[in-house]
């Protein structure tokens, strides 16, 4: 029987955006088409086992007249179209951002040679992403806007008895923001306002500086990586999520999950007015966009919402019931389901 093969480097229990996008897909898109997973599970060490391992699935499988389509996780993979396209199989890639936009080691030279203008459709998970795939000549009719979805989440309501908290979830690079609000915003907040930092990641170290510097060691916390059960508890915690990016040349944010998960979990979101974001707070009922890097802008935003915190309590409420409307993975599987059924 033919099926839909899907081939993803990034899946869980390994950790990230990219890896509960892919499992999403895996799972949301098999309900509705039968689908073969070809997935690694183990990090980056072993890429070029998994390519070899897939390449041979791939392979086997296109002899025995499996596939349908083809449908690769992300453009790092594109070389695993080949035999797909030699064999008359339609190929299609999901695109996230940071794999086009990548400089280093020769690797755009790789995608010259075997992703751009090689597939039959290109998913982009944000405007960004399809803008920047038209700019650099792919047919605009091969891209299609796929957002992500969200899982559905426990709505806790934040006690207003307790000190303001402010949230940043997320891995700790530059794009993320984290080490700049931290210098640049916290120290303008009236002292009562608190800070959860989640994640880990290279600016660790320089966060903790950065904390010990400002004085900041009883309102700024540090979590590190932490685990489902974890995070949802450092969202029903805070009042308000952030998503302070910054733009890095280079290393674009693609689109923004934790947007749509903290708004599942009913918080309100302030995010920075560039690239994929303003895909993930397309609606004001999510949150609002604030300049890059204003550090009085977002000052005093801040301030602003936390002024009523009931308030900001509904615009919670508003933005998890748009959430839930509109942002689900099985509507994100049938747009694939019907694009990859268009192709054969």
């Amino acid at each position: 029987m033919k099926s839909i093969w899907y081939i993803t480097r990034k899946f869980p229990p390994s950790r990230g955006g990219m890896q509960l996008l892919s499992a999403r897909i895996a799972g949301a898109l098999g309900a509705l088409r039968p689908l073969t997973l070809v997935r690694w599970r183990r990090g980056q060490w072993g890429l070029p086992l998994f390519l070899a391992w897939a390449l041979l699935r791939l392979c086997a499988g296109l002899l025995r007249c499996r596939v349908r389509v083809l449908l690769l996780g992300d453009p790092v993979l594109s070389v695993l179209a080949l035999p797909a396209r030699w064999a008359g199989v339609p190929v299609a890639v999901v695109v996230h951002g940071l794999d086009i936009s990548y400089r280093r080691f020769g690797y755009p030279a790789y995608l010259r040679s075997f992703f751009h203008g090689r597939f039959d459709t290109y998913f982009c998970i944000s405007r960004f992403v399809r803008d920047e795939l038209v700019r650099s000549g792919i047919d605009p009719a091969r891209c299609v806007l796929a957002h992500p979805g969200v899982d559905a989440a426990a709505c806790c309501e934040p006690s207003l008895a307790d000190a303001p908290r402010l949230l940043i979830l997320g891995r700790l690079v530059r794009r993320k923001g984290a080490l700049w609000f931290v210098e640049a915003v916290m120290p303008m907040l009236p002292d009562a306002v608190m800070l959860d930092i989640v994640g880990d990641g290279p600016e660790r170290a320089a966060l903790e500086r950065a904390i010990v510097d400002a004085g900041l060691q009883a309102r700024v916390r540090l979590w590190g990586d932490v685990d489902d059960a974890e995070k949802a508890r450092r969202l029903a915690a805070c009042d308000l999520a952030l998503m302070p990016n910054r733009r890095v040349d280079g290393d674009p944010e693609g689109f923004g999950l934790v947007a749509l998960e903290a708004a599942m979990s009913g918080r309100y979101v302030l995010a920075a007015d560039l690239e994929g974001l303003r895909d993930a707070l397309a609606d004001p009922a999510l949150g609002r966009l604030l300049p890059e890097a204003d550090a009085r802008a977002w000052s005093e935003a801040i301030v602003a919402e936390l002024s009523d915190r009931a308030a900001l309590r509904e615009r919670g409420r508003g933005a998890r019931a748009y959430a839930a409307e509109r942002c689900s993975w099985p509507g994100m599987a049938q747009r694939y389901a019907e694009r990859l059924d268009a192709l054969g």
